[in-house]
């Protein structure tokens, strides 16, 4: 799959602008605040009915509109038929996704399309931000991937709420042997939804050790880890975390949350130690969200990326969209010319930057360079639809 035409109206700076890629490489280039990263922001929201920016969809919502929408045609390698995504925004009342015209109801309908993967400034948070979000992260890639973790994961958050709320009512006088139940049934989900993504994250870390060394600013061997209270628990072992839950009863009563189970899980980059010393050879691996310079965690996230995208064209066959905003700058030349090698194996690849030096003459030659000037940079008009509506009918 790639997005081989991509509209805006009234999307961030955009009023109405229409641009089309092709199917490898595409290189966008304008100075800073020419709309580049809005481009790619409103590429990804049209396959995906979410901002990578922000939750606050408003933002969304050209200054002075009173609705945006963002739509993309995608069309299959070798010819085998195109589809047109679209959703609109209206602050207030929501969001509105059709997939060739027709409504749809679930999210889902929208999503397995294509797949799709995006950097963007605020992508570094990665690596720099809460556990919580590189679990969302993690979820919403597997979700898309394997419909049985997908599941794994809504049984998992049901059985928290349920026994978050139990909780609750022990500590306000319930009989705490009335947990016992929830204990067990959190053991049953927990344990063969926590195998799943182990499994998952031990193929993406294949992947992702290859990307990083060939993209990290100083080389190295670089690694990608879960970080679980669940080690040493097999799938055999539900006996073994019940007993582990009610020995930490007491304590999660007292704050009437669950403090222990998947949903505290962690991803971990790190960088390995390589000098041949007895010190080296004894030192814990670097932890790049503590430790890790500016590049070091660009090129993690690059590489998480790349990797995800490995792993989900392994397991369905389509190669899907990267988008990569501003990545260039901060890679010296050798590793710009292994990332664009990367990007160009396979697969189509959307870039921003403000210099197009940063990239060879013959990968110039070989991209559809698209550059971003002031009269573009406002949209223009197009003759097939007015740029009057929103949520319109499904033919409007």
């Amino acid at each position: 799959m790639f997005v081989a035409r991509l509209r805006l109206v009234n999307f961030r700076s955009y009023h109405d602008a229409t641009v089309e890629f092709a199917p490898g490489l595409n290189i966008i280039v304008g100075r800073n605040a020419s709309g580049k990263t809005n481009l790619l922001e409103g590429a990804y929201f049209a396959l995906r009915a979410a901002s990578p920016r922000t939750t606050k969809e408003e933002k969304a919502v050209r200054w002075g509109a009173t609705f945006a929408r963002a739509e993309a045609t995608i069309e299959a390698r070798g010819g085998e038929g195109s589809h047109t995504l679209a959703v609109a925004y209206v602050p207030g009342q929501g969001k509105q996704v059709r997939v060739d015209g027709v409504d749809v109801a679930a999210l889902d309908d929208l999503r397995r399309q294509g797949s799709v993967f995006i950097f963007v400034p605020e992508s570094l948070l990665l690596v720099k931000g809460s556990p919580a979000r590189r679990r969302a992260h993690l979820d919403a890639f597997a979700a898309a991937l394997d419909p049985a973790y997908d599941g794994g994961l809504r049984d998992l958050n049901v059985v928290l709420k349920q026994r978050n709320a139990h909780l609750w009512r022990v500590r306000e006088g319930a009989p705490a042997d009335s947990l016992d139940a929830w204990d067990r049934q959190l053991a049953r989900v927990a344990l063969p939804f926590e195998a799943r993504r182990r499994t998952l994250v031990c193929r993406l870390a294949e992947r992702y050790r290859q990307f990083a060394a060939a993209l990290a600013p100083e080389g190295g061997e670089f690694s990608l880890s879960l970080v679980s209270q669940l080690d040493g628990f097999d799938g055999a072992a539900e006996e073994a975390l019940v007993a582990a839950l009610r020995a930490r009863r007491p304590g999660e009563i007292g704050r009437a949350v669950s403090g222990f189970g998947p949903h505290r899980d962690d991803l971990k980059f790190a960088e390995e130690a390589l000098a041949p010393s007895a010190e080296a050879d004894a030192a814990a691996p670097r932890d790049l969200r503590l430790f890790g310079s500016q590049g070091e965690q660009r090129a993690a996230v690059l590489a998480l990326l790349l990797a995800e995208r490995a792993v989900a064209a392994d397991a369905t066959g389509d190669v899907g969209a990267l988008l990569l905003d501003d990545v260039m700058s901060e890679l010296d030349d050798q590793r710009r010319r292994l990332l664009v090698g990367a990007l160009t194996a396979g697969g189509q690849a959307i870039i921003t930057t403000t210099n197009r030096l940063y990239f060879a003459r013959d990968e110039l030659a070989r991209a559809r360079v698209i550059d971003i000037g002031a009269e573009e940079h406002g949209g223009r008009q197009t003759a097939d639809e007015p740029a009057d509506t929103g949520l319109g009918s499904p033919d409007g």
